[in-house]
């Protein structure tokens, strides 16, 4: 029993060394070095979670862990482009960087500021005709804005209906009556 569950284990963690292997970026290398680096926040200095490493000369790209490293082999002419959501995008070209620091890179990235103009927004098409709609309406259940529903309950008391299988019969006459004169029950 024992046997088996180390056979099983040591095969589980053959297949797994395989897959691990599989994943590991080997295609052509040659004229190729690895660069290891760190993208965070300029200001903060913060690590930037997911953020894109992309080489623009051919668009291969790797995407950050989350504590902001990354890890990519590229060649002397390439150009890196660092981009994260609700950040600038920075380019930088291989040949600019030192080779001393090609497996310490420090990428800061600066926030993009979008200032917005401050907008007001009314259920009508201008203000008069907001302001017309509540200078006409007397009471607070007459007001009737687009797109929204009136009120389903008011303060009025609904009256009572009673009902009974006469009535219900005699109501139905009464109609064909009404609508027929000559009709004869």
């Amino acid at each position: 029993m024992a046997k088996t569950i180390r056979v099983t284990l040591l095969l589980i963690f053959t297949c797994w060394a395989y897959t691990t292997h599989a994943q590991l970026n080997y295609d052509f290398t040659k004229g190729k070095f690895l660069i290891k680096g760190h993208v965070a926040d300029i200001q903060t200095k913060e690590p930037i979670p997911l953020a894109n490493v992309r080489i623009t000369n051919n668009g291969k790209a790797v995407t950050c862990d989350n504590q902001g490293n990354f890890n990519l082999y590229v060649g002397p002419n390439d150009t890196l482009s660092f981009s994260s959501t609700g950040y600038l995008t920075k380019v930088i070209h291989v040949y600019d960087i030192d080779s001393n620091n090609y497996y310490t890179l420090q990428i800061e990235l600066i926030r993009d500021f979008v200032k917005l103009k401050p907008v007001t927004i009314y259920p009508f098409r201008d203000k008069k005709e907001f302001s017309d709609a509540f200078m006409a309406a007397k009471d607070i259940n007459k007001v009737t804005l687009p797109g929204v529903a009136p009120p389903k309950y008011s303060n009025v008391t609904p009256k009572a209906k009673i009902s009974n299988p006469v009535s219900f019969l005699y109501d139905k006459l009464k109609r064909k009556r009404s609508a027929d004169p000559d009709f004869k029950p």
